[in-house]
């Protein structure tokens, strides 16, 4: 790739696999710089075939992407296949085409390290992140990278470890009708199986395809329960913490879920050890990175090899989003 050089992210860092995470560039001259969808069609191969793979997450710095509209621009260019918003937890509302909001859940609200979708058969391998407004205060999206998460949990929780290769998990959840705004996993069964409609049938189809087990409750609500996941899996020869399973754990709380009964093993159906949990999230905290976000980057994640999370912030804050495959 010619048209580009490295930028500067100061709190980037070479991970125990020697990429340096996240990789941050920009355009090497000034066309490629204001005419930022043309570039990313040029180098959009080494990008998503060279660079993403090994560093797991490449930060656009410098280019001028200064809208929404911009930023659709430029996730079309990418020349990658849409993925759906089906199964989600977060509510999100469209802004522009292939454009979400990243999640609407309160600004007091800290969200858990996370593969996107994880919980879900189908989730996208590429999530693209797009800064149009930066908080003064808070806000980071920090990431860490999951093969060095394994390797900590074969070192340090060796049957842990274990167990999540060998029994996989299971999420349960419970979801409203609609749309509920003041929690991180508000988004309802309507946008999350049917499109918004008011149709019972239609949502158990989509929960039958999935292997989904449900339970409708007498308020309308729902509670669902995953089929046996994965929670670690081999990614170009490296094996990745591949789940929501911190999410869940530490995440899931509102007034219709309590975290720790969110998750449990996908075969005996027991509840995760607290204590060594809380270990493995410690150390996910220490090994990520949170960069502070400036208006018009575009962070581009490998969701196979990092998971991402969201910090506290102050308001304004807009982070949009996009999901591919």
């Amino acid at each position: 790739m010619t048209d580009c050089k490295t930028a500067e992210c100061k709190e980037a860092k070479t991970s125990a696999s020697g990429p340096t995470f996240p990789l941050c560039i920009t355009g090497s001259t000034p066309t490629s710089i204001t005419s930022p969808s043309a570039w990313m069609s040029s180098n959009r191969d080494i990008i998503f075939n060279t660079l993403l793979p090994k560093h797991g997450a490449v930060l656009l710095r410098g280019m001028d992407v200064p809208t929404a509209s911009d930023f659709s621009s430029l996730v079309l260019s990418m020349g990658l296949e849409e993925q759906p918003y089906i199964g989600g937890n977060a509510v999100r509302t469209v802004v522009a085409p292939r454009v979400f909001t990243a999640n609407e859940s309160p600004p007091t609200e800290r969200i858990p390290f996370h593969h996107e979708m994880a919980q879900v058969p189908r989730f996208p391998t590429r999530v693209m992140f797009y800064c149009e407004t930066p908080s003064s205060c808070g806000g980071e999206t920090p990431i860490v990278r999951s093969d060095e998460v394994c390797e900590y949990l074969k070192r340090e929780l060796p049957e842990l470890h274990e167990r999540f290769k060998r029994e996989g998990v299971r999420y349960i959840r419970t979801m409203p009708k609609e749309d509920d705004s003041t929690s991180a996993l508000g988004r309802g069964w309507m946008s999350t199986y049917t499109g918004g409609e008011d149709d019972r049938d239609k949502c158990e189809e989509v929960m039958r395809k999935d292997e989904v087990e449900w339970e409708w409750m007498d308020n309308g609500d729902l509670r669902t329960t995953s089929k046996k996941l994965t929670a670690v899996r081999d990614v170009d020869g490296k094996e990745v913490f591949f789940n929501q399973v911190v999410a869940a754990y530490s995440g899931w709380n509102d007034k219709r879920n309590r975290g720790e009964d969110a998750i449990v093993f996908g075969d005996s159906l027991e509840k995760l050890p607290k204590v060594q949990m809380e270990e493995l999230m410690k150390e996910m905290d220490r090994l990520g990175v949170a960069f502070k976000w400036e208006k018009g980057d575009v962070l581009i994640i490998d969701n196979r090899l990092a998971m991402h999370s969201r910090k506290p912030f102050e308001k304004p804050r807009r982070v949009l989003a996009s999901l591919a495959r």
